[in-house]
């Protein structure tokens, strides 16, 4: 396997932003390294992603499934591997509801003015219930529930877009590299391979 080299000691001062460039320029092309399910059929998608996180940082990544498609995500990092299996994360999806909600409306009504003996035109309230619709974060599956499983198999009936949150929990300082900016950062990569998913029922 190919050992990632990190450049330190660096004699001046960097900004955050060059700091964070540089820490995701030696991030780069991370999931290369994560163990692939390709004994179970599966490929590469360009979804996958590979990034520098510090540790505690949570991250969402938004990607788009296919109908009647397999898809596995798994996680891992090369630089940290005693992070491995403790990876926290979340698939979420933001679905609209529809709801009923009273609404307060205005309409002109004439009511007749006691006082004067005749009828004037008045805008009066009028409740009325309207259907209106919201997004709501819908959480389809979360590792925690699943022994802290680092790995996610499952086929989409739909076309719809997903999100994908993955928390890095706070490490000791041990053998990790502070790196450029004197914080702990580590090379994370998540992992996504698809296949065609298995048809049920009859076919023709």
């Amino acid at each position: 396997m190919k050992k990632l080299i990190y450049i330190l000691g660096l004699a001046f001062v960097l900004s955050p932003e060059t700091i964070l460039a540089q820490n995701q320029k030696e991030c780069y092309n991370t999931v290369q390294f994560c163990p692939v399910g390709k004994r179970m059929g599966f490929t590469h998608n360009m979804q996958s992603h590979s990034g520098a996180f510090e540790m505690g940082d949570t991250s969402i990544v938004t990607i788009v499934v296919y109908k009647g498609m397999e898809y596995r995500f798994s996680l891992c990092s090369p630089s940290h591997p005693e992070l491995n299996g403790s990876f926290e994360y979340k698939i979420t999806e933001y679905v609209r509801k529809a709801y009923e909600e009273n609404v307060v409306e205005y309409v002109e009504k004439e009511i007749l003015n006691e006082d004067a003996g005749e009828f004037e035109v008045k805008q009066v309230p009028v409740t009325k219930k309207k259907r209106v619709y919201r997004k709501e974060e819908i959480v389809w599956y979360d590792n925690t529930d699943d022994e802290m499983s680092q790995e996610f198999i499952f086929q989409s009936k739909s076309t719809r877009k997903l999100n994908i949150k993955v928390y890095l929990p706070d490490g000791g300082e041990g053998d990790m590299s502070s790196g450029l900016s004197g914080s702990t950062y580590a090379c994370v990569g998540l992992l996504i391979e698809h296949q065609p998913g298995i048809i049920s029922g009859f076919t023709r």
